[in-house]
């Protein structure tokens, strides 16, 4: 008989957080990482700034807790850094009594707090659990109404994987600037939300963002809806019109589908980021933009140049700052943690008590391709809390997905099956082989764990 995966509600709230800890002193800093370990908490526990620098570079930390004095520098030091290249991660300072001036300065310069040495461990993780959870209710779902006014750089709120970190920590140095961005990446990436999250986080955010589909506007109507039009500059027009250009004035713009203006719209474009001007269809008064220019592209616009179908000039002048958006498939650890967000967002808005997602559907969703990426994924956790009716989301709340995403009642078996021993040989890689260690990882008993091995025909 076949043994059912387990599944083990999870009971840490702060399983999908990591908390770097810098502390030179090896008893310390093992008494703490043992500590934090203990109370669930992931935690990369370094003993020097480099070390630091480095697990800050791959972007997956939440908080840092730093001594004030550590063999290579300082906590200072350390945090200036933190500041100026990784903006939006706290840091929490350990000092001696000697030293509490230092920590006084710092948090006074943003840091979020300090505790002074010797001092209670209860002390510190609660102030970290605390943090946390603090860190956890601002971590909305992408499309949130209120995403401009809970987005923290580095939070984590695109995802949990080092390239969306990195691409928070670049819209918070884009805060100071006015160049023109360039957004590039399959659809369903999340290009708005990008473009939403440098409008807000600029020194334009108390003006408008105007968002323009460019691939929804029809050739005949295209300058008028972005120039706006004069009275009487053509059959039709009784009145003057503001353009969306004019409507983004003290803001932003938005040109989503850029590729698929003309060449005649193309040339306007380019004449108003080199001039920083444009006049209404049938005026003759130039006005003065007033905004900051972000477009956004599915289509590979090298190709579209070598074509001729885009204008060179033009990509350079829009391509000052460029990101690009990896697709989902090739940041699968934001696969799970997206998932749950969008549960959370959905079982808020429809009242009902599902608890989340079984590990069942958590292993399912790591092995699926979404070709739609973070869209086909909101839409399928949209549909999976619709029509549950049980505590925790399983996989028959899935069979309504079309072919796309590979599930069917005759595959279902098979899929979970490859998922199971995927997971299996990821947490084992991950923990050296140990088996007690791959199991609390998987959430299952040891015992489940050599039975689901045997099973698969895996070897430590």
């Amino acid at each position: 008989m076949q043994s059912k995966i387990e599944h083990i509600p999870d009971s840490n709230a702060f399983s999908d957080y990591c908390v770097l800890l810098v502390e030179d002193d090896e008893i310390m800093r093992l008494s703490l990482e043992d500590r934090l370990n203990l109370e669930q908490i992931p935690v990369h526990a370094v003993s020097n700034t480099a070390s630091a620098r480095q697990v800050l570079e791959e972007g997956d930390i939440d908080l840092v807790v730093t001594d004030i004095r550590l063999s290579d520098g300082t906590g200072i030091e350390l945090f200036s850094d933190i500041t100026l290249h990784f903006p939006g991660v706290p840091v929490i300072l350990m000092t001696a009594y000697g030293d509490v001036s230092d920590a006084v300065s710092l948090v006074k310069a943003g840091a979020l707090d300090y505790l002074t040495k010797p001092f209670d461990i209860n002390d510190l993780i609660d102030k970290i659990e605390h943090h946390l959870s603090c860190r956890a209710d601002r971590r909305l779902t992408l499309n949130h109404s209120d995403a401009e006014d809970s987005f923290k750089p580095g939070s984590g709120f695109l995802g949990k994987s080092s390239a969306m970190r990195k691409i928070e920590r670049l819209v918070a140095r884009l805060g100071e600037s006015d160049s023109s961005v360039l957004l590039t990446g399959e659809s369903g990436v999340g290009k708005e939300v990008v473009a939403t999250l440098i409008h807000h986080n600029s020194l334009r955010s108390d003006g408008p963002m105007i968002k323009v589909n460019c691939a929804a506007l029809s050739s005949s109507l295209i300058k008028s809806e972005l120039f706006g039009h004069e009275k009487g500059a053509f059959t039709g027009a009784t009145q003057q019109r503001i353009g969306r250009f004019e409507q983004a004035q003290g803001g932003t713009i938005f040109l989503d589908e850029i590729a698929e203006v003309s060449p005649d719209i193309q040339v306007k474009l380019l004449r108003i980021l080199q001039e920083r001007e444009f006049e209404r269809v049938g005026g003759t008064e130039s006005i003065t933009l007033d905004a900051r220019v972000i477009a956004a592209t599915q289509v590979a616009l090298a190709e579209s140049i070598k074509r001729n179908e885009f204008r060179s000039d033009l990509y350079w002048c829009l391509n000052v700052i460029h990101i690009d958006i990896p697709p989902l498939r090739e940041r699968r650890e934001d696969i799970v943690y997206l998932a749950r967000l969008f549960v959370s967002e959905f079982v808020n808005k429809s009242g009902n008590n599902i608890k989340g997602l079984s590990k069942e559907v958590e292993l399912q969703l790591q092995s699926m391709p979404f070709p739609g990426n973070v869209r086909e994924l909101k839409n399928i956790i949209e549909r999976a809390v619709t029509l549950c009716d049980a505590p925790w989301i399983g996989i028959h709340d899935l069979l309504t997905l079309d072919n796309e995403s590979n599930i069917s009642t005759t595959t279902l078996r098979q899929s979970i099956e490859e998922a199971e021993r995927k997971a299996i040989n990821m947490a084992l890689a991950e923990n050296e082989g140990k088996i007690s260690q791959a199991a609390d990882a998987l959430g299952i008993s040891r015992k489940n764990l050599w039975e689901k091995m045997k099973r698969h025909g895996i070897e430590r």
